[in-house]
């Protein structure tokens, strides 16, 4: 009877609250007395027996009655007889031993329990005769981690995990509800300009949850019998938190802005004049004409509607009694009290009816007049606000006037058309403000920062240099004090060093003397030199541990003390054809390509003075492990892991530089935007690019408007807006290539970008985030916060650019009232390959009101099956279009709820390569990614055309989408995968956190 029973136990304990609940009724006594019975004889109950152990250690009460009980000394034993069990059974014996030592190594009586056992020195004994087979991979990986656990805690050597990087934040408090809570996944409410609050994001405490169960030497199935050795939490109130939430299935409710606020929009869009005229009859008192262009505008903005909108109604009051006497009678014969607040009501509502009943346009046009020159004298005295809406003094513009297709953004100002991209890419990052002063600009990004174009195979993982660089940690980790350190590269000295000094434009012009340096050998200095003061540089601190052999320490980002995976920095004073290992050693994601193929990549400046310019994939021995380094800012007690790779350099006396990704700057993209707006035929298209507002450290954001020049026979104020944001995470670099090839595409001649350009008028935001991109940091701003999980609520003072990108979607569906066509947010994910989208079904939403309404599967199943016949890397498999509680905050949710968009998307591109297509086995490169934005736009310039894809002209017809004869859908089933939600980009979105 006891087999039975083991296997009903087993079943419950798989519920963390049932195990917790077991734990209380002094289930770890029975089990400890079963295994006395069983003994250590390998058979089917004692393999139950553990795993019922490893399901109840999970929580924090059930480790602290198994060392209590002695039957910590019980597994120890039975674990001491590993090679006297054969086949199968060993290893599940050992499996659920070890993932029980890993739940003890969590708490501290668990650690101090197996150290009193000698732990380490019985399981380094296993991890030196391990066997050789493949199948024992994950189980000496799970051996070292769990040695590394028991040693000593060791912090990283550096002073602290903080950021070196501060930057003092507004003085803003944010009071967040519960709900709004478990919504963004914020769990700290304020924000006093402390550099040092570090909030952990939902994709990435979800990260945390999912992750671990992936084995850090390479094995990405699931193990059923595996667990990711983090405990569950059992006290009642969080019990009661869950139950909560799980009760609270409404959406959260739409903040919308004034009408009044939103009209400060209204000059982004003056290609749209003549359809706002047509549009205007009725919404006199919120629609503003232009500043008088010799009076000089405020912008706050806030105070600016406040003025104008009681001058507005004082002015035109004034106007409507001199033209019609019987409003005032209407008033006071409606006025039943002497509130102020009440007369104020009456008075605004017994105009704008008379506004509607009136065709007197004449009298509207002379009020507007009139407030127009009031409120432009009376606010140009006012005190200006930086991130407002920033209303220049501007003259109205023609939509044909494409003579300044660059207004509007200083930093590209009086950089002439004779300039070369060198010296327009160098004056352009000399302007720039960045938390760090710059020494130099990065050779690769001012020669343009491609690839060489060439397709590079996906690396092919060596298990057995991955399992020594595992027994070399444990090695390193028990034997610390013999490992020597030279410190060859620290920033955080190097800033000590420096004399405080305001953050502001840089006084001196930033230079590139790199195709000087190269050949020259630096005599003084033995090691190799490091740098990374120059535009999305991150690295902090260097350490040389042998003669080639360096353990690197990257930057969180700003005002935080995590987000380590973003890399770029510079190496000189290389031997040629010697192997070089470097080991990034604070990595935070607990798994990653590097163990599924991933290379880094390298840029040699010698090779590109020898025609061979662009960057290429690098490196061997790549591995992704867990180390011996705690890491402070996690919730849960975890390790950081390592990224180890070897790179024989090329030449002697080179300068290299080594990037996680292809690199994309805030002055790439500003230079690109130059050169766009000097070679755009401005007879045939109309560009325009200008800032919608500024950074919190003063940076400009660029707004790209483009679209067919105006004609008779088609007019601008017909077309639909196309609306596509990208790099809201700024070490997602790969969406600014992708990026890059959308606007690429659309400037140019081909059938489809003509199309495209009659048919639409795209609004395009680049970069999302350029504070994170100029300053180096992988997912957050200066703000230490997600911004992409900040849509629903962005406040205007610490995520200016997500609030005012907000409010121009918002113009454009209340006051324009042209919702966007589409709506995508592009983003890179870290742990997959491919490329694909993230949609919106209300048959998969978290909320039973969204599940309630019918939905329209084609709506947003199109333009995935669109893209899998246009793209070569789309993998449509990989799609979802789940809406989750936890990213009802991001972009693609919050665009598709607030505003109605059903074509609201998060485009997802690897960092990686492709797994299936005409690049399976291959990694992707500049070249691909901005094939990808091309490709996206042959997908959009065919998603208006139902005879196109009816006709079969793409890889699929009516019938996969589920359409029947009379050109409706029906049951469409939804494309989604079991995917880690926990990294992305919406993610994070998805998996990302993202989705």
């Amino acid at each position: 009877m006891l087999y039975p029973v083991l296997l009903v136990v087993k079943c419950l304990t798989k519920n963390s609250s049932t195990a917790s609940l077991l734990v209380k009724d002094g289930l770890v006594t029975t089990m400890e007395k079963i295994i006395v019975y069983i003994g250590f004889i390998p058979n089917s109950r004692l393999r139950l027996s553990l795993n019922v152990i490893s399901n109840l250690t999970r929580c924090k009460s059930g480790c602290t009655r198994t060392v209590k009980t002695g039957l910590l000394g019980h597994l120890f034993r039975i674990f001491e007889r590993w090679d006297r069990y054969e086949g199968k059974m060993r290893q599940k014996i050992m499996n659920n031993i070890l993932v029980t030592f890993q739940h003890l190594c969590v708490t501290k009586i668990g650690r101090r329990s197996m150290r009193a056992l000698d732990a380490v020195t019985l399981l380094h004994k296993f991890s030196s005769r391990c066997p050789e087979e493949k199948s024992y991979d994950h189980v000496l990986s799970r051996v070292c981690n769990i040695i590394n656990g028991c040693l000593e805690r060791k912090q990283l050597p550096v002073e602290s995990v903080l950021s070196p990087a501060t930057f003092l934040l507004p003085a803003v408090k944010i009071e967040y509800s519960s709900s709004d809570s478990s919504i963004t996944g914020k769990h700290s409410s304020e924000h006093e300009g402390s550099p040092g609050s570090d909030d952990d994001s939902y994709e990435d405490v979800q990260q945390d949850e999912d992750d671990d169960g992936d084995d850090e030497n390479g094995n990405e199935e699931d193990d059923d019998d595996e667990d990711n050795g983090a405990l569950d939490e059992d006290d009642d109130e969080e019990n009661v938190t869950r139950k909560k939430k799980i009760k609270d299935t409404t959406p959260p409710v739409p903040v919308q802005r004034e009408l009044e606020d939103l009209i400060g929009y209204e000059h982004y869009f003056n290609e749209f004049s003549k359809y706002k005229k047509e549009n205007s009859k009725n919404i006199m008192l919120n629609s503003p004409n232009y500043w008088d262009s010799s009076v000089q505008p405020c912008e706050n903005i806030e105070f600016e509607h406040s003025c104008k909108e009681r001058l507005a109604e004082k002015i035109f009051a004034e106007t409507l009694l001199s033209q019609y006497p019987t409003i005032k009678t209407t008033i006071n014969s409606s006025k039943s009290c002497d509130d102020d607040l009440y007369q104020e009501k009456s008075w605004q509502k017994a105009v704008v009816e008379c506004c509607k009943s009136t065709s007197d346009i004449n009298l509207k046009d002379i009020a507007n007049q009139k407030i127009t020159k009031s409120v432009s004298s009376v606010l140009s005295t006012m005190e200006a606000v930086e991130n407002g809406v920033k209303l220049k003094s501007i003259t109205k513009r023609s939509i044909s006037d494409n003579s300044i297709p660059a207004s509007g953004i200083n930093i590209i100002a009086h950089i002439g058309r004779e300039s070369g991209s060198r010296n327009a890419y160098a004056t352009i990052a000399s302007r720039v403000n960045s938390i760090i002063p710059f020494k130099k600009i990065a050779y690769p990004d001012m020669v343009g920062g491609d690839s060489l174009g060439i397709l590079e195979p996906l690396n092919v993982k060596d298990r057995r240099v991955c399992r020594a660089k595992l027994l070399a940690c444990v090695e390193r980790g028990m034997n610390e004090g013999e490992v020597a350190h030279n410190v060859v590269y620290d920033l955080d000295a190097v800033l000590a060093e420096l004399p405080p000094q305001p953050r502001s434009e840089n006084k001196y012009r930033l230079l590139n003397l790199d195709e000087i340096h190269v050949d020259r050998k630096i005599t003084t200095k033995t090691h190799l030199c490091f740098e990374s003061r120059f535009e999305s540089g991150n690295l902090r601190k260097a350490i040389q541990v042998s003669a080639r052999e360096y353990d690197l320490i990257l930057m969180p980002d700003v005002n935080s003390s995590r987000h380590h995976q973003w890399f770029y920095f510079e190496v000189s004073n290389m031997e040629a054809r010697v192997p070089y290992i470097f080991n990034i050693v604070n990595c935070e994601k607990q798994n990653s390509q590097f163990n599924y193929g991933m290379k880094p990549i390298m840029y040699s400046v010698r090779e590109a003075l020898s025609g061979r310019p662009g960057w290429v994939r690098t490196g061997s021995d790549i591995c992704y492990y867990k180390n011996c380094y705690q890491n402070p800012s996690s919730r849960k007690p975890r390790s950081y892991l390592t990224t180890t790779f070897t790179i024989a350099f090329k030449h002697s006396y080179d300068v290299c530089y080594i990037a996680y990704h292809y690199p994309y700057t805030y002055s790439q993209l500003m230079t690109q935007i130059w050169k766009w707006s000097h070679s755009v035929d401005a007879a045939a298209i109309f560009f325009r690019a200008e800032s919608i507002c500024l950074s919190l450290n003063k940076n400009e954001t660029p707004l790209i408007t483009l679209t067919a020049a105006e004609s008779e026979m088609n007019s601008i104020a017909t077309r639909d807006v196309v609306f596509l944001t990208a790099r809201v995470h700024p070490g997602e670099s790969n969406s600014s290539w992708v990026m890059h090839g959308t606007i690429s595409y659309l400037l140019g001649n081909s059938d489809a970008a003509i199309r495209l350009r009659n048919k639409y008028v795209f609004k395009i935001v680049p970069m999302l985030n350029p504070e994170g991109v100029i300053n180096g940091c992988h997912r957050c701003g200066l703000s230490n916060e997600d911004l992409n999980r900040r849509w629903s609520r962005p406040d205007p003072n610490l995520h200016p650019v997500i609030y005012h990108t907000k409010g121009l979607l918002e113009y454009c569906v209340r006051v324009l009232k042209k919702s966007p066509f589409v709506f995508c947010d592009y983003h890179g994910h870290s742990r997959r390959k491919n490329v694909f989208l993230y949609g919106c079904s209300k048959a998969d939403s978290w909320c039973p009101t969204d599940r309630a309404d019918p939905d329209n599967p084609h709506q947003y199943l199109l333009l995935p099956h669109l893209m899998a016949g246009s793209c070569s890397a789309f993998a449509l498999q990989s799609c979802n279009f789940q809406v989750e509680r936890g990213r009802e905050s991001t972009a693609r949710v919050t665009v598709w709820r607030e505003f109605d968009i059903k074509k609201s998307y998060t485009m997802e591109t690897s960092y990686c390569g492709c797994d299936q297509g005409k690049y399976e086995g291959h990694h992707v490169d500049t070249v691909r990614l901005k094939e990808v934005g091309e490709q996206f736009c042959c997908a959009l310039s065919v998603l208006h055309d139902d005879s196109y894809w009816k006709r079969g002209v793409v890889a699929f017809g009516p019938a996969v989408l589920g359409m029947d004869s009379e050109e409706n859908l029906g049951e469409c089933a939804v494309e989604a995968s079991d995917s880690d939600q926990s990294e992305c980009s919406d993610c994070g979105e998805e998996s990302c956190a993202c989705v």
